[in-house]
């Protein structure tokens, strides 16, 4: 077993304690390291409860979130909470990366910081704390830890959506936008600015770290203007 030092930093981060750290040992087990030590069990069984517990749990809090919503969107920003992508950065949260129990040869390979392994761990760490805490402690776990990730899905969602909406809502009344864009700063902190224009008239700015961010910016400030009734005004900015 590993020593504790690791297990007191994991917990830590979960805010959970495990009356059976063996749990918690097997949730960290890659079936690498399991082949290599027959007596070890690895996280399969558990990432498969894992896997549901967190569907459960994040779907409640969708569902409450999003109220009114129909199936197809909270599908989607569901599928953004429990990516492979955002499953490994919760990972790495949790501490877990550097506890995780991999043969020698995965361990070489890069398997420690493997997207698909990290995100398999943490779906058997939440069935683990299933087990030893009772499904309250699990659901209050995801729920601690989701929240924020809820809340930017969400945001980025309505976002997104912003410049679709915008374009849509110009199409209606024989309209068009178009997006003109005026890049500062250096490479590594690169930043947009973009304006919207619509018959040679500005009717919103934003800036972003990419074109795109600065023109859903620029997209939801416009359509604020028009559901207020507000002129644009300014003067174009110098495209990129």
């Amino acid at each position: 077993m590993a020593e504790a030092a690791p297990f007191d930093a994991i917990e830590e981060a979960l805010g959970f304690r495990f009356g059976d750290r063996r749990l918690l040992v097997e949730a960290l087990t890659h079936s690498s390291f399991s082949a290599e030590n027959a007596s070890e069990n690895s996280y399969e069984r558990l990432e498969f409860l894992g896997d549901a517990v967190l569907e459960l749990a994040t779907t409640e809090m969708i569902f409450a979130a999003m109220e009114g919503e129909p199936e197809g969107p909270m599908t989607k920003v569901r599928a953004s909470m429990v990516d492979e992508a955002t499953l490994a950065d919760v990972a790495r949260s949790w501490k877990l990366t550097e506890a995780i129990r991999l043969g020698v040869g995965e361990d070489r390979s890069g398997g420690r910081d493997r997207p698909s392994i990290l995100s398999d761990v943490v779906e058997a760490v939440i069935a683990a704390v299933h087990i030893d805490g009772g499904p309250v402690s699990a659901s209050d776990l995801v729920r601690r830890t989701w929240e924020p990730i809820v809340r930017d899905r969400l945001e980025a969602a309505h976002v997104s959506d912003s410049r679709s909406m915008l374009q849509e809502s110009l199409a209606k009344i024989g309209r068009t936008v178009h997006f003109e864009f005026r890049r500062s700063g250096p490479d590594h902190a690169v930043e947009f600015e973009a304006i919207a224009i619509v018959d040679d008239e500005v009717l919103g700015a934003g800036t972003g770290g990419s074109k795109k961010a600065a023109a859903i910016a620029a997209a939801g400030e416009a359509l604020l203007r028009i559901d207020r009734g507000q002129p644009g005004g300014g003067s174009p900015a110098d495209g990129c």
